[in-house]
């Protein structure tokens, strides 16, 4: 596998970032491009999280899979109210620019998006809001964090005990924060637009470590959503075991994802 970090200016953003990228070699391109995950980290880290932490380059090269893997700063990867556009970054250009680039696929049916912790939150959000992209979603140690974990947080959540959560909080989601449920940025109520439209639906692979309290409480209410849906549209997948919020977890779970989504 050819591996790197590629910088350049993005005009979405309105600057200069980077992106970790794995990209099959010693094959024949495929016709319509390389497959492709697109896979987000998490709070504190940044685009080289995965390639660090984990064995994802074996783990793709075992599939031909290109995965580029983008720094998504704070914020939950969103269009955030008082900051950057990271949700559009994502879905318009990022896969405009890695197809001229490195011939990678942008047919739906060859692009994932995945995540862990706050990039798993991340992958519902950006799956969800744009269905017409990704045929599945990995979403680990994640739930609906918020409609369901921020009203709490915000309520035990100190200065003290968290440095600047508070004011972060507020330059991604504006005014409305905490209460967020029945916005955009609520994973039930995205999902609950996508089934009224009648699809199209991505799939949904999602792992939780049992030790993760309150992550467990969360996604069982993600869960019973999900599950309620007639039919299981999004083809609903949950799986937990013994494990804590860490890449030990995550290493182990991308690898049961990958191979759930047929990849």
């Amino acid at each position: 596998m050819a591996s790197g970090v590629f910088s350049f200016f993005s005009k979405k953003l309105g600057k200069s970032t980077n992106i970790s990228i794995i990209l099959p070699e010693g094959i024949d391109k495929p016709e319509n491009g390389f497959k492709v995950i697109y896979l987000l980290h998490g709070w504190s880290e940044d685009h080289t999280a995965w390639m660090r932490q984990t064995s994802i380059e074996r783990y793709a090269q075992k599939r031909n899979l290109a995965v580029v893997m983008p720094d998504g700063g704070f914020s939950f990867y969103n269009d955030m109210a008082n900051g950057l556009a990271y949700l559009s970054y994502i879905t318009e250009e990022l896969p405009e620019l890695c197809e001229k680039w490195f011939n990678i696929s942008r047919r739906r049916e060859d692009n994932f998006i995945g995540g862990l912790s706050m990039g798993g939150c991340g992958a519902l959000t950006v799956g969800l809001t744009r269905p017409d992209l990704y045929s599945g979603i990995v979403v680990l140690s994640a739930a609906n964090f918020p409609a369901d974990a921020f009203q709490e947080q915000y309520k035990t959540i100190t200065e003290e005990s968290w440095p600047g959560w508070h004011k972060a909080m507020k330059r991604i989601y504006g005014d409305r924060f905490p209460d967020l449920v029945g916005t955009d940025y609520d994973a039930f109520h995205l999902a609950r637009k996508i089934v009224a439209a009648g699809g199209p639906y991505p799939r949904i692979f999602h792992y939780m470590g049992s030790d993760e309290t309150d992550g467990m409480r969360w996604s069982k209410a993600m869960g019973e959503v999900f599950l309620g849906f007639s039919g299981n549209p999004f083809d609903y997948h949950f799986v937990t075991y013994p494990g804590i919020h860490n890449w030990d977890s995550w290493d182990a779970h991308i690898e049961e994802a990958l191979d759930w989504l047929g990849l």
